[in-house]
């Protein structure tokens, strides 16, 4: 019994902390907004560094306790023991970390850029192509979760132009016409009541629930 209560009260508590770091990480956004800094025409790195500075400064962290890396490799006792390369380990945008007792909880964050159309930057004329970007959101960013390369956490959508909904609407036709009806991304306000919040379900994965951030940056 004692064992089942204290796994239950592990349970709450990384349900609690996973809820800090997306209050957390929200926080630094809009931050993030009110600095007025223009960052769509800035790679996912360099947005997420920014990101992870208003958190690193803010009082609301210190308050939660948490850590935070940028960048950080995901490894496995594998690798530890020498048995696997290190240099194979992947990476992940953002970690963060606290201890309950005697017990090490994490959670993480993938970003993506997202657009809605094609787009040049005025800043070096590159053309960003907007489905290139769609198709790696679902190939590098859902997937990583759903193969269980990427362990507990949440992607986030950086949508540096356009209209999110209709962003996540041409994600769900990707999808669909991969035949992935089931896995398409659907609102869902009840994650800390943010319009753009959606959640997607992957069955017979390593995530059966992934919850999907996205952040208007245009």
């Amino acid at each position: 019994m004692n064992g089942k209560l204290n796994q239950d009260i592990i349970t709450l508590f990384k349900a609690k902390f996973e809820d800090n770091c997306i209050y957390l990480l929200l926080d630094a956004y809009t931050s993030l907004q009110n600095s007025n800094r223009k960052v769509n025409e800035e790679n996912e790195n360099n947005i997420t560094a920014q990101l992870v500075g208003f958190m690193k400064k803010s009082s609301l962290r210190s308050d939660l306790q948490i850590h935070l890396e940028r960048e950080s490799y995901i490894d496995i006792d594998e690798t530890y023991d020498g048995l696997q390369d290190a240099d194979k380990s992947p990476r992940i945008d953002i970690k963060y970390s606290v201890w309950n007792s005697n017990i090490e909880i994490e959670y993480y964050m993938e970003a993506k850029n997202l657009a809605e159309n094609n787009w040049i930057k005025k800043s070096t004329s590159a053309t960003i192509d907007a489905h290139k970007l769609r198709k790696r959101y679902i190939k590098t960013g859902i997937a990583n979760f759903t193969s269980g390369r990427y362990p507990s956490g949440c992607l986030l959508g950086y949508v540096v132009e356009g209209n999110t909904h209709k962003i996540v609407e041409l994600l769900n036709k990707i999808l669909i016409a991969e035949k992935r009806t089931k896995e398409i991304l659907v609102n869902s306000s009840k994650i800390h009541g943010i319009d753009s919040s959606f959640i997607s379900m992957h069955e017979g994965t390593s995530r059966s629930l992934l919850n999907h951030f996205m952040l208007d940056l245009s």
